[in-house]
């Protein structure tokens, strides 16, 4: 009785055993396991860029409502008014502002899309190669268990049979015996069957061992795999949503662009049309930005190179076209060497001293970096002060026919160059002297322009001032 109850134990155990090792890879197999997720890291300023960005949009947003209200406002008999096309303007440089954020905006999504991208192809690499890792330990694991159970159930058989047969059977049939030899032979058979039964348990306990060793290795390259593929999951779910921030951005800029291009033909339209009815000619406003910068890039490098008075020799009579003007040089230095008698300038306009545009800012934004006098086509074009002409140029845009002279430097040693756009006929050369007061070009309206007028910079060390407070009668 002993020894069945203590085989009900062990098969009890061993039973258990099995069941919970049968049940615990089940739930794997299911893959019921709970991934893990990486922590996401939150950047506080890139937080707050994001914000000031969104607040930035709001704002314009408002700004743009509050000029389209005041442009509705307008009757139709007042749209070629002043009034009428700074207002236009000033929503233009609404538009313009936030179609440069939107610019950012879609430049900053495509870097984190550049930047994910990157990221996800190594990503991908170590997935597959953690997957084929799997999915080979896997294919090792279920053969080991299909050899386990087979043993296993091996072992059962033999324990039913056991217990079938019980104690009581085996010294029966030891008894029964006829004979000592039979007696002999019988004993050593169920010697060798519990010999056998022993070392079926101990290759039982043996695979069983195995199997669970497996299954934790098993368990450790699914929580890699799952972790490894929700870091995947959440970089391609991050770089599609930038990728559907990008084109929706992109959407919303192509259709504030054709609004953007119909106010900017209307505010030019209706510029033209004023400054035609009042005389008062100016630029136009709305000229193409990349054209501007190349101009402003080439005088920047011209200033940037300029060399000091004492190191500038005037070029020879000789070297210089017959433009009708005197090109000998003066009898004094050409150039006002660390003077503020340099900033004493004369009109470039002789005559005409109304301004059509200051110094400053159009009404949508964009910086107006003289002053307009308008005058008929043809009028006189004087240097505002003596010195050397360092560039003349044609264009059919920007600044059209224009002009500079380098005039020296003044009392804190900056360099002191005017410029003088617009022009009808240029006339004068590169490296000439000129006198102030001297003409130098006949005024018109090439380039950027509404109509005749003569645009005025005043540049030290590079940078554009206020022309009105050099400039005496």
């Amino acid at each position: 009785m002993k020894q069945k109850a203590l085989i009900r134990v062990l098969s009890a155990v061993l039973s258990v055993s099995f069941v919970l090792s049968a049940v615990s890879f089940n739930a794997f197999g299911e893959d019921t396991t709970t991934e893990v997720t990486e922590p996401v890291t939150s950047v506080t300023t890139k937080e707050e860029a994001q914000k000031t960005l969104e607040d930035q949009r709001k704002e314009l947003e408002e700004k743009l409502k509050e000029s389209e209200r005041k442009l509705a406002e307008f009757e139709e008999s007042a749209k070629g008014t002043e009034k009428y096309i700074n207002a236009l303007d000033e929503k233009i440089g609404y538009l313009n502002e936030e179609l440069t954020l939107l610019d950012n905006e879609v430049v900053s999504a495509q870097e984190k899309v550049d930047k994910l991208e990157k990221e996800i192809k190594p990503l991908k690499k170590q997935l597959n190669a953690l997957q084929k890792e799997y999915d080979e330990a896997k294919k090792e694991f279920d053969e080991l268990n299909d050899d386990f159970t087979d043993t296993y159930n091996a072992y059962c058989l033999r324990l039913r049979a056991m217990y079938i047969c019980g104690t009581d059977s085996i010294i029966a049939a030891l008894l029964s015996s006829k004979d000592i030899s039979q007696f002999l032979n019988r004993y050593e058979m169920i010697k060798a069957i519990s010999k056998s039964d022993t070392q079926l348990l101990k290759e039982v306990n043996t695979k069983m061992e195995r199997i669970i060793t497996q299954q934790d290795g098993l368990n450790e390259r699914k929580q890699r795999l799952a972790t490894k593929k929700n870091a995947l999951d959440t970089k391609q779910k991050e770089c599609e949503a930038q990728k559907a921030t990008i084109e929706a951005k992109q959407e919303e800029m192509a259709q504030k662009k054709v609004i953007l291009a119909q106010d900017r033909a209307e505010s030019d339209a209706l510029l033209a049309e004023y400054t035609q009815k009042t005389q008062m000619y100016t630029e136009y406003r709305n000229e193409d930005e990349a054209l501007v910068q190349s101009v402003n890039d080439e005088i920047d490098a011209l200033i940037s190179g300029l060399k000091s008075p004492d190191e500038v020799t005037t070029a020879k009579e000789s070297e210089h076209k017959d433009t009708g003007s005197s090109t000998a040089p003066s009898e004094d230095n050409p150039l006002y060497s660390k003077s503020n008698a340099v900033l004493n300038m004369t009109y470039p306009a002789p005559g005409h001293y109304a301004v059509s545009a200051p110094f400053g800012h159009y009404s949508n934004g964009k910086p107006h970096t003289g002053m307009d006098f308008p005058y008929p086509t043809g009028s006189k074009v004087v240097a505002a002060q003596k010195g050397i002409v360092i560039k003349v140029k044609r264009l059919n845009y920007s600044y059209g026919y224009y002009v500079m002279i380098y005039h020296g430097t003044d009392a804190k040693g900056r360099s002191v160059v005017t410029l003088y756009a617009h022009n009808s006929s240029i006339l004068v050369s590169t490296g000439q002297t000129v006198k102030k007061g001297q003409q130098i070009a006949k005024g018109g309206s090439t380039g950027n322009s509404t109509g005749p007028h003569c645009h005025f910079e005043v540049i030290l060390d590079g940078t554009k001032v206020n022309p009105k407070n050099y400039l005496s009668k």
